[in-house]
């Protein structure tokens, strides 16, 4: 078929064509209008040390291996954070019900990245403000009683312990230029597609 054949089919069809872009763009917009507000926290761990070693004219093994030792325990802290029981214990210190959610779900509650050897990034979703900041307070406690039940079987005052900074807490907004022009690409991609289908058929 030419393009003149098409630019036909679309000219006899243009009020099907219209329909499904305004369906389109009234149904996201709307949906996204009545969507639940929600918010969306980062939370910032430093890694650092409960002691120093004490100081002995020998040569101090822990000035060298500490920037190591401090990256493989932020490491574990991202580990922490992925664990579904982890993610279960916070989430039950914030009385947040997380009876309806799968092992998987729980998995991804909270995302956590390393950002250097000693600092950790959290990011989660809550319901509202104070909910992302009773969640932030329960992060900081259960993995600081992890870190305490690891150092109870260390000998050496030199491990480790969880600092957290104030959390960044943020009302998940749309920007409605985006959302228009994405729901007007939409509408018009399902557009062109029923349109052609309607003249397959006919």
């Amino acid at each position: 078929m030419e393009l003149k054949e098409y630019l036909k089919i679309f000219k006899d069809n243009f009020k099907l064509f219209a329909f499904v872009v305004v369906i389109v763009v009234l149904g996201t917009f709307a949906y996204f209008t009545f969507k639940p507000v929600s918010y969306s926290a980062s939370l910032a761990l430093n890694i650092t040390r409960i002691g120093s070693q004490k100081e002995t004219t020998d040569y101090r093994y822990d000035d060298f291996y500490r920037l190591q030792a401090d990256e493989k325990f932020a490491e574990t802290v991202v580990e922490w954070l992925k664990n579904p029981r982890t993610a279960a214990d916070i989430l039950a210190k914030a009385n947040v019900d997380a009876t309806h959610l799968s092992l998987r779900k729980l998995s991804n509650v909270f995302v956590a990245e390393k950002l250097s050897s000693q600092i950790v990034a959290v990011s989660f979703s809550a319901s509202n403000e104070r909910s992302a900041k009773k969640i932030s307070d329960a992060v900081l406690e259960i993995i600081s009683k992890n870190t305490e039940a690891l150092n109870k079987n260390q000998n050496e005052v030199t491990w480790f312990e969880v600092v957290a900074q104030s959390p960044v807490i943020i009302q998940d907004k749309v920007s409605p230029t985006i959302l228009l022009l994405a729901s007007l690409a939409m509408g018009m991609f399902l557009g062109f597609w029923i349109v052609l289908i309607k003249h397959y058929l006919k």
